[in-house]
């Protein structure tokens, strides 16, 4: 089992109405420089990327 000790959550693509749980896929991440905590996963009917929490902006420290 993928998430061993998480708890159970269904999503659905927008893409092609697939249900699924995120038991059962793993995270998509690209492990960007700024890792705000997003939350995609890949649908694994279509492979269309399933959005839960979006990148957040990242602020700007400083001036220029």
């Amino acid at each position: 089992m993928i998430g061993a000790g998480k708890k159970e959550k269904f999503y659905t693509c927008l893409h092609c109405g697939f249900t699924f749980s995120n038991l059962d896929v793993n995270r998509f991440c690209s492990n960007c420089f700024a890792c705000t905590g997003c939350e995609v996963y890949l649908c694994p009917s279509c492979g269309n990327e399933v959005v839960i929490k979006p990148v957040k902006p990242v602020k700007r420290t400083g001036s220029r």
